[in-house]
């Protein structure tokens, strides 16, 4: 609270919506804890909405090059446009997917391995905006996108190896140490990979902002610039690391040629 009277706000949904925000965190059973999880709820929709846009002018980017005569269709725009974003985005995923999963699988799996990489991005970078609340920093937020990680890969894996072959493939290449391999494939595949990927975004992005707290602390014009620009390198650089490491699961997923 200022001493002039007026409220100064930490966080977004509080100081826009104060009653909903307060009804949230009592709904999550107050407190520390409780304001910050309402504060990531508030964050994700911001994110999810702002992506639904995004995809919504894509595509009338899309419907306007289509719409155009001849081979003129096929040329980039002069300047820097919303096609031309998504050109530059859609080639940067698929080129990764391509020299992973192959061009075949690509085709199949481009719209999670795109969509991941492009939400957990916006939810890094709206950490760096004034009084936002980063929904990476949250492990609830993170456990949430990891198991949905770890639902897709097992359902790519059921489907192209079958059940059986599946969970067969954790038990090793000989059936005597089956009662060995297995508990720990299993707990590596379906505990430490969702585990691993929650936790290193959420300590990542919180000693991001950590450090950026501090240096503002210090110094709040000069280092802070430098803070951002470590901001914004971590927050590229977690997104590309999560989305690696989900097409590496997936690959692990698929056919395998020892069995």
């Amino acid at each position: 609270m200022s001493s002039s009277g007026s409220t100064e706000y930490k966080f977004w949904f509080e100081g826009l919506m104060p009653n909903q925000h307060q009804a949230v965190v009592d709904l999550l059973g107050g407190g520390a804890d409780a304001a910050h999880g309402a504060e990531v709820m508030f964050s994700s929709w911001i994110v999810c909405i702002s992506l639904i846009a995004l995809a919504l002018l894509g595509r009338m980017a899309l419907s306007a090059m289509s719409s155009k005569e001849g081979i003129s269709k096929y040329y980039a725009d002069e300047s820097l446009s919303m096609r031309n974003m998504f050109e530059l985005y859609v080639g940067f995923i698929k080129d990764l997917s391509d020299d992973l999963v192959g061009r075949k699988n690509t085709k199949i799996f481009f719209w999670f391995f795109g969509g991941l990489f492009l939400y957990i991005l916006s939810c890094n970078l709206l950490g760096l905006l004034p009084n936002a609340t980063s929904p990476s920093t949250s492990i609830s937020n993170n456990v949430a996108m990891s198991l949905t990680v770890m639902v897709f890969f097992t359902i790519v894996g059921i489907r192209r190896q079958g059940f059986g072959g599946f969970f067969g493939h954790m038990m090793g290449p000989l059936l005597p140490l089956a009662l060995i391999i297995f508990p720990i494939e299993f707990m590596g595949t379906f505990l430490i990979r969702p585990a691993s990927l929650a936790l290193r975004l959420a300590g990542n992005m919180n000693g991001d902002h950590t450090v950026l707290g501090v240096t503002y602390g210090l110094s709040p014009y000069i280092l802070p610039i430098a803070a951002y620009g470590l901001g914004l390198f971590v927050s590229v650089v977690q997104s590309f690391v999560f989305t690696l490491l989900t097409v590496i699961y997936v690959v692990l997923s698929l056919e395998h040629d020892d069995h």
